[in-house]
């Protein structure tokens, strides 16, 4: 059986000590001046030990109130910090991912049945969100994004992060709108031309002035969008709905291209400057059962689909 003092006047004692008065801790623990004063002389009568100085007007510690008041800190701080800890430790069978709009609906989502039915104790929740995690604030077990390809993933600190799959770019546009505009590359600028700007890509080659310098090919008219979205999806379904082209990232369309939605009418292609990663906090790795079996899926996948780039 443990010896300890009462644990309610352990409290109060840590919360007089770092207020440095009985009515500030009484704030704190939502008491009157007068319980916790009661509270500390329990904790005197019980140690054997005079831990405050009371005078009319003021409260103090006294030199054993301090000494003892340094440890109990360290005590409670320790105990909060494992509190947190495994306040924060996700259930095992639950997998909370944090995943851009447009790669959850044209690519996650109908890949997601067939790791339940491999994994059915598993419980997948999903957040679509352009925002980045903090995972230090946010109970997420992962998350996939699309970043520059110099960061590699490193934009998250304190995190390990894993390259899911490279994927190319190049210009895609709806049969009829093809139809309608047979045109050399060169020439593309003479038509509508349609902007993802779910990120900052005035940089990368997801702009189509960069793009165009890439290849080398003067064009001959300007390469100023018509249109611009915020939201890869919208931007999709414009090129679908025969509003123009757009620079069209071979994952996100493959299913468009499968069904004949869309086509890439040029042979020219590039590796996107914006490449997807799976990111999870340090804390969780080597990361446990269930999260370790839904990166490799995940990574599996990613080998499966038609645009990504190999190797």
């Amino acid at each position: 059986m443990r010896k300890l003092p009462p644990l309610n006047s352990l409290r109060a004692f840590d919360a007089v000590a770092r207020n440095g008065s009985l009515a500030q801790a009484a704030v704190e623990l939502c008491v009157s001046s007068s319980a916790v004063s009661q509270q500390i002389t329990i904790l005197e009568g019980w140690m054997g030990i005079k831990f405050l100085q009371r005078t009319s007007n003021k409260t103090t510690l006294t030199p054993d109130g301090i000494r003892f008041s340094q440890q109990i800190n360290l005590v409670f701080d320790k105990l909060e910090q494992e509190v947190s800890h495994r306040k924060n430790i996700p259930n095992e069978s639950e997998i909370r991912l944090s995943i851009l709009p447009s790669l959850a609906s044209r690519w996650l989502i109908s890949r997601l049945p067939a790791f339940s039915l491999h994994h059915p104790g598993c419980r997948v929740m999903v957040e679509a969100s352009v925002n980045l995690v903090d995972f230090s604030r946010d109970n997420f077990s992962l998350s996939i994004r699309s970043g520059p390809q110099h960061l590699k993933g490193n934009n998250y600190q304190g995190c390990h992060s894993k390259k899911l799959f490279d994927e190319y770019v190049s210009p895609a546009c709806s049969p009829t709108y093809w139809a309608n505009n047979r045109i050399d590359l060169k020439n593309i600028g003479n038509c509508r031309l349609l902007a993802d700007d779910t990120f900052d890509h005035e940089n990368t080659n997801l702009n189509w002035q960069i793009w165009f310098n890439r290849e080398g090919l003067p064009p001959s008219s300007s390469l100023e969008p018509s249109q611009s979205f915020s939201d890869s999806n919208l931007t999709i379904q414009a090129a679908v709905n025969g509003e123009g082209f757009m620079l069209g990232r071979s994952v996100l369309i493959s299913e468009e291209i499968h069904r004949g939605t869309l086509i890439q009418p040029f042979s020219e292609k590039q590796i996107s400057d914006w490449p997807y990663y799976i990111v999870y906090p340090s804390k969780y790795h080597p990361p446990r059962k269930s999260l370790s079996s839904f990166i490799h899926w995940l990574q599996d996948e990613a080998k499966r689909t038609s645009g990504i780039v190999v190797g």
